[in-house]
Formats: structure tokens, C-alpha cells, sequence
């Protein structure tokens, strides 16, 4: 399952042709980065992706009602929180005077299975962003988005931690 993750994580991050210096961090094949503004702005980027990724993804689960009765509100609590992690990070990246990563017109999120099939597929998007800002944050150097992807990173850990407990997995 871990490799499974990482896959799907650096798959998004190629997707979105992250830097290969970020890229290398990402799947553990890369050296420290350089510390600074450009770095930051890197992983901002790749941060970014997987925001677009997991917004496409509760869009769909939540306008297909794909998710099981009574975890509607777990969807939409969610979603809500990746469209602010979205948000913050763009206004981040346009304070710098940098064009942020913008949003694909379409997201290829596999088989749509209702039910706790898609739950898993939310599971795995939260999961890759959790390893995705442990794996970075240890980079980043510019202070208002080292804290900005520390609360970021306590709320993927909340997502994934719900959506591990509504399976019947270890959430530890």
C-alpha cells in the first residue's frame, strides 16, 4: 500500500511537471534542496497540484453521490478545506509575483465505485498529500509558508485519519 501511495504522489507531481529537483525529494531519490524563495515556490507548486487533484476528486464523489450515506458531510468538510489550502497557496504564490500552478480540465481519478470504494480513493489522495508536505516541509524556508503548509499538513492528517477510521483501518 505505501508504494502504491508514493506512486500515485509522484505520478500527480510528474503530472504537473514539478521540478525534477522536487520530483527526486518527492520519490526519495533526490538530495536536500537548496534552501529559499525558488525552492519554496517549487514546492508550492507540487503542494498545489495535489490540491487541484483532491478538489476534482470530492467534486465528483460528492455531484455523483459516491460517497456512503451519512459521510456527506465529511466530503464537503473537506473539500472545503483543500479549496482553502488551494487558495492560501495561490495567494502565496501571486504575493511572490509568481504564476501559480492552475487546475486541470480533466483529472484522470480511475473508476468511480460508489461506496467504500471511493472512500478509498479519498483515503489515498489525502494520504498523498500527507506524505507529499512531510516529504517537503523540511525545505521550505520562507516563514509565512512554512507555517501556512504546517496547518495544511495537520488538516491532511485529520482527513486521512476520519477516512481511515470510517474503513476499519489503523489510524496509527
Amino acid at each position: 500500500m505505501a508504494s502504491a501511495r508514493r506512486a500515485f504522489m509522484v505520478r500527480l507531481a510528474r503530472i504537473a511537471r514539478v521540478t525534477p529537483a522536487v520530483l527526486g525529494l518527492l520519490d526519495g531519490t533526490g538530495p536536500a534542496l537548496a534552501r529559499g524563495e525558488d525552492t519554496d515556490l517549487e514546492i508550492l507548486d507540487a503542494a498545489l497540484t495535489i490540491e487541484h487533484h483532491a478538489i476534482a476528486l470530492y467534486d465528483a464523489g460528492l455531484k455523483r453521490a459516491l460517497f456512503p450515506p451519512g459521510l456527506r458531510n465529511y466530503a464537503v468538510e473537506f473539500r472545503g478545506d483543500h479549496l482553502g489550502h488551494r487558495d492560501t497557496q495561490i495567494a502565496i504564490a501571486e504575493e511572490r509575483g509568481r504564476r501559480p500552478t492552475e487546475a486541470r480540465c480533466h483529472y484522470d481519478l480511475g473508476p468511480l465505485t460508489p461506496g467504500d470504494p471511493f472512500v478509498r480513493q479519498a483515503l489515498l489522495i489525502e494520504v498523498a498529500a500527507q506524505e507529499a508536505y512531510t516529504a517537503l516541509i523540511s525545505q521550505i524556508d520562507t516563514r509565512d509558508y512554512l507555517l501556512s503548509a504546517a496547518f495544511i499538513l495537520v488538516d491532511e492528517v485529520r482527513h486521512m485519519t476520519v477516512w481511515r477510521r470510517v474503513l476499519g483501518l489503523k489510524i496509527y
